[in-house]
């Protein structure tokens, strides 16, 4: 399962109205703190976990995995989330990515699909 992190802000007219919608859809929902407060409303902050099984990578959506990975945390101007993937497209086609682009050559269309759902998490919570 994969724990997530969900804020609202007290500056929204309905926060509470928000705030008990989200405890009826998740009541297993942690309070976690309460950020902000000088300049800025303050933000209440739950961690939950979404249910969403995580999904179990073979070898090669790994290796196509960690590339992506490596990428991004190479580089200090970060791209955005398809920038990524795009690179890789990239690296594939002109033959430079070595062992990523064999791994990324024999994913099938459904393996593919599932490496970017994952990707696209990771690229999420590395963004915040």
């Amino acid at each position: 399962m994969m724990i997530k992190f969900k804020e609202f802000d007290v500056g929204d007219i309905d926060y509470e109205e928000q705030i008990e919608q989200f405890q009826k859809e998740h009541p297993s929902a942690e309070f976690v703190q309460i950020t902000g407060g000088h300049t800025t409303h303050e933000k209440i902050w739950f961690k939950y976990d979404d249910g969403v099984e995580q999904l179990k990578l073979n070898e090669n959506q790994q290796i196509v995995l960690d590339w992506l990975k490596d990428r991004f945390n190479e580089t200090e101007i970060k791209a955005s989330c398809t920038g990524y993937l795009w690179k890789l497209h990239q690296s594939y086609i002109d033959d430079e990515a070595d062992e990523a682009g064999i791994a990324y050559e024999e994913l099938s269309y459904e393996e593919e699909a599932e490496m970017v759902r994952v990707f696209a998490e990771w690229f999420e919570q590395e963004r915040k």
